[in-house]
């Protein structure tokens, strides 16, 4: 569990399927709600649930992120970052499009940044959002991502198509930063 000043940020758990759900339950896609073959995945309750039982939360990279209160805001994952591949995606999903622009988003990014180019030494993230998503997007591109481009009509839902465009930030780009953070980590509790 990372307690910030702002968020807390702890591996998520079977019974946070209640709240998370809230998270599926869109009107509008979303690209964390995409699968492998970039299908929009809506899961029940139940299925969530079994999905958070699964080994990735041994390995910790399926997170809940809190307020100060003890609310759920949204959840934060890293998906397949391994060492050999030096690099993960990140997925930082929040239940109000405002939320990006919040203290709270800042500080688990810094926290996500941190695991991944310090914890786990990755040399790359990449994120990626819907044509639908502006407030993920201008999030990604004010924390230092740059846009490597956009599939045209990459999922279709809802009876439409969706533009799905793909964020990169490098280890390199951010060493300044990073250094400056390592003098002042966060509270971390077991």
């Amino acid at each position: 569990m990372i307690i910030g000043e702002h968020s807390v940020i702890r591996a998520a758990e079977p019974d946070d399927a209640y709240s998370l759900i809230q998270l599926y339950d869109s009107e509008t896609p979303r690209s964390f709600l995409l699968g492998p073959a970039r299908e929009v995945m809506t899961p029940n309750r139940d299925e969530l649930r079994e999905i958070l039982t699964r080994r990735d939360l041994v390995t910790g990279t399926f997170f809940v992120v809190e307020d100060k209160q003890g609310e759920i805001q949204g959840s934060a994952v890293f998906r397949g970052a391994k060492l050999e591949s030096e690099f993960a995606e990140i997925v930082l999903a929040l239940g109000r499009d405002e939320a990006y622009q919040s203290p709270l988003a800042h500080e688990v990014f810094l926290y996500l940044r941190r695991v991944a180019f310090v914890d786990k030494k990755l040399n790359k993230i990449v994120s990626h959002c819907l044509s639908t998503e502006t407030a993920s997007r201008a999030f990604l591109l004010s924390h230092g991502f740059r846009s490597d481009g956009v599939q045209r009509d990459m999922t279709y839902a809802r009876g439409r198509y969706y533009d799905l465009e793909a964020f990169s930030l490098f280890r390199r780009d951010v060493l300044e930063e990073l250094e400056a953070e390592l003098d002042e980590p966060a509270t971390a509790t077991s």
